[in-house]
């Protein structure tokens, strides 16, 4: 991950684990919720737990709700992922599911994802 110095370095960096972390989850659900592609949507979502929390102060005043959001949302899907992982020795074939009755804010996510378009328009936008 590159270093993390600046709004627009933050902005990029969160909206990047985003894409992977969509693709991981996509992943998880077309591959059977196995434990494997559990694993890598948890490496994703911390990732973006890790950035969201240490760098909070980056963001511009307006994003803060929407990055407590989703620390919040991070935060409670993690502990029912090592809860549920601490049950037993998952195998990398096993079904992984836990109940998770909150869902992603998605609104806070495209409110990320617009703040960083803005910063890096397209070469051709006005």
């Amino acid at each position: 991950m590159q270093e993390i110095q600046t709004t627009e370095d933050l902005l990029n960096a969160i909206v990047d684990i985003f894409g992977q972390s969509s693709f991981a989850y996509r992943n998880y659900l077309a591959g059977g919720k196995k434990f494997r592609f559990a694993q890598e949507l948890k490496l994703f979502n911390g990732t973006a737990l890790r950035l969201l929390s240490d760098y909070r102060t980056l963001l511009p005043i307006q994003l803060h709700k929407d990055a407590d959001d989703l620390v919040d949302h991070y935060s409670e899907w993690t502990r029912k992922w090592e809860n549920l992982a601490a049950e037993r020795e998952y195998q990398a074939d096993d079904i992984f599911v836990f109940e998770n009755d909150a869902t992603f804010p998605k609104q806070a996510c495209q409110n990320i994802e617009e703040a960083q378009r803005k910063l890096n328009p397209p070469p051709d936008a006005p």
